[in-house]
C-alpha cells in the first residue's frame, strides 16, 4: 500500500470515530437522504424523547390519553443508511427495539440509545418506565401530486379542520407532511381513489361499494369506531399506512376488510386498542345492504402489528355473517402483542372466529413472528355457536395453513375448537416453532383441541403426525 493510500485510509478512520454516537456505523460513501417534517401548531412535543437523525433533530411527538397509553413518533422520510439517537428523560436500563427480526444493534450511554439502519423501515422502541416510541423511516416520496390540480384535495403543512371529506371519483387527497387535517373521510360507489401523503389525518376512513382505493403513507390517528372500514370494496391496497387508535376501548378496530374482494395491506405499522387487522363478511353495514357478502383474496404482508389492549394482530372475526371468506394469505408480519379478554376468553397472535355461517377456507399464515408479550392466547381457531355477535348460527373452517410461524411464549395455549355439528377441518402446522422448538405435535405445547378433523404436524424431513378428535 502506499504512502497516499495509508493517509487516507488512517484519516477516513479518524473521521469515523469522531462522530457522535450512533453515527460510527453509517458506512463510509454510501448516500443517505434525509427528509424531515415542521411541527404542526397545536401538537404536543414529546417530554419524554428527543431525536436525531444522521444528527439532524427529528421533532418527536407525543399523542395519547396519558401515561403508557402515550404513543412518541418520529416521523421522516429517507433513503440509504440512517444513523439515529434517542435521548431518553432518565438513564436507560431495560429496552427493547421491535421487531425483534430486525436484529437492530444498539449502544447506550446514559439517557443515549444509538443504532444505524439500513433504509425505511417501522421500529417500536420500549424503554422500561417510559411510553413507547415509535420510528417511523418512511421511503422517499416519487410523484408527489401538485398543488392547484383540479383532482388533487392538497393539504399542505398546517392544521386544516375539515370536520368530513366527501371523496369523489378519480380524485387523490394529499396531506404533505407536518399537514394534520382533522376529518373524518367518507366515500361511496367510488373509483379511482388516493389517499397518500407523509402527514397526519385525525379521524376515520369509511368507503362503501368503490374500486381501485389506495391508502398510503399516511398517519391515521382514530378515537372512535373502527379506524379504516372497506365495505365491498374491490382492488384496494393500503401501503406505509401508520394507524394509532386511543382513548376508547372497543370498536376501534385499524384495518377492517368487511365483504372486501383483492384487498392489500403492506408495509403496514399498527397499533389498536382493539384488532390490528380484522377481516370481516357481513350482509348489511349500517343502513347499507351488502351486494355481495363474499371475502376473497385479502393478502397482508410485512406489517408491524401491537394489539395494546383487546386486540389480535390479525383476525378473521367475529363478524363471518354468510358467504365465502377465502383465500387469506398473512406472510411476513411481526405482531409484538395481543392482549384483553374479548368474547371468547381472550385475545391470541393471530385467529380466526367464526361466529357466523360463513365457510372459511384456504387460509396460509406463512413467516409470522409472535412475539412474548401474549397476554391470554398464541393462537385461536373456533367456530362458536353464532349468537355472540350476530343470530344467523354457525359457519365453518377448512383448510387453513400455517408455515414457519415463530412463536416466542411457550406458557399460552393453541385453542383449535369448533363445535359437535361444525367441526373444524384440515389444519397444517409446517415447520412451526414455539419458543426455538420445533412443534412436532399436541405435545410440544399447549393445545386445547375439541371438534377437529386432521391436523397435521410437519417437522423436520418426513416427519409428521395427523390428529383428529371428533
Amino acid at each position: 500500500m502506499s504512502k497516499t493510500a495509508i493517509r487516507i485510509t488512517i484519516s477516513l478512520f479518524l473521521v469515523l470515530f469522531s462522530l457522535k454516537p450512533g453515527l460510527f456505523a453509517a458506512p463510509p460513501n454510501t448516500k443517505s437522504t434525509l427528509v424531515t417534517y415542521p411541527k404542526p401548531d397545536g401538537l404536543q412535543t414529546s417530554a419524554n424523547f428527543t431525536v436525531r437523525v444522521n444528527n439532524t433533530p427529528v421533532w418527536t411527538e407525543q399523542i395519547g390519553s396519558g401515561g403508557m397509553e402515550n404513543l412518541h413518533v418520529a416521523n421522516f422520510s429517507c433513503s440509504g443508511p440512517q444513523a439515529i439517537t434517542v435521548v431518553a428523560s432518565s438513564k436507560i436500563g431495560k429496552y427493547k427495539i421491535g421487531p425483534a427480526s430486525r436484529a437492530v444493534q444498539a449502544k447506550v450511554n446514559g439517557r443515549e440509545l444509538s443504532f444505524t439502519i439500513s433504509g425505511p423501515q417501522k421500529l417500536y422502541i420500549e424503554i422500561a418506565g417510559l411510553p413507547a416510541l415509535a420510528i417511523f423511516a418512511n421511503p422517499l416520496e416519487t410523484h408527489l401530486p401538485k398543488n392547484g390540480d383540479a383532482t388533487v384535495l392538497y393539504f399542505g403543512p398546517g392544521n386544516h379542520n375539515e370536520g368530513e371529506i366527501n371523496l369523489k371519483s378519480g380524485q387523490t387527497v394529499y396531506i404533505a407532511g407536518g399537514a394534520v387535517v382533522n376529518a373524518n373521510v367518507r366515500g361511496k360507489n367510488l373509483k379511482n381513489v388516493k389517499i397518500e401523503g407523509r402527514g397526519i389525518l385525525n379521524g376515520n376512513v369509511r368507503v362503501y361499494g368503490s374500486s381501485d382505493i389506495d391508502v398510503s403513507g399516511v398517519f391515521i390517528r382514530n378515537t372512535s369506531n373502527w379506524s379504516n372500514t372497506l365495505i365491498d370494496c374491490e382492488h384496494t391496497v393500503y401501503n406505509n399506512v401508520k394507524v394509532f387508535s386511543y382513548k376508547g376501548v372497543w370498536g376501534i378496530d385499524g384495518i377492517d376488510p368487511v365483504s372486501c374482494k383483492d384487498f392489500k395491506i403492506n408495509d403496514c405499522f399498527i397499533r389498536t386498542r382493539d384488532d390490528c387487522i380484522s377481516i370481516k363478511s357481513m350482509g348489511k353495514f349500517g343502513s347499507d345492504t351488502v351486494k355481495n357478502i363474499n371475502t376473497d383474496s385479502i393478502t397482508i404482508t410485512n406489517c408491524l402489528l401491537v394489539g395494546w389492549a383487546h386486540a389480535d394482530g390479525v383476525t378473521l372475526g367475529f363478524e363471518l355473517q354468510g358467504g365465502l371468506v377465502q383465500n387469506v394469505l398473512v406472510k411476513n408480519c411481526d405482531i409484538l402483542s395481543a392482549s384483553g379478554q374479548g368474547r371468547t376468553g381472550g385475545h391470541s397472535g393471530f385467529s380466526i372466529v367464526s361466529d357466523g355461517p360463513s365457510l372459511v377456507q384456504n387460509i396460509r399464515f406463512e413467516d409470522i413472528r409472535v412475539e412474548n408479550q401474549i397476554e391470554y392466547k398464541n393462537l385461536e381457531l373456533i367456530v362458536t355457536e353464532g349468537r355472540r355477535y350476530g343470530t344467523a348460527g354457525p359457519g365453518n373452517i377448512k383448510g387453513v395453513y400455517l408455515k414457519n410461524i415463530r412463536w416466542a411464549n411457550a406458557n399460552k395455549p393453541f385453542v383449535i375448537a369448533g363445535i359437535p355439528t361444525n367441526l373444524i377441518e384440515d389444519i397444517t402446522f409446517d415447520h412451526c416453532f414455539l419458543a426455538g422448538k420445533p412443534l412436532s405435535g399436541i405435545n410440544d405445547g399447549d393445545f386445547q383441541i375439541e371438534f377437529v378433523k386432521d391436523i397435521k404436524f410437519i417437522s423436520g424431513k418426513n416427519a409428521q403426525q395427523v390428529i383428529s378428535k371428533e
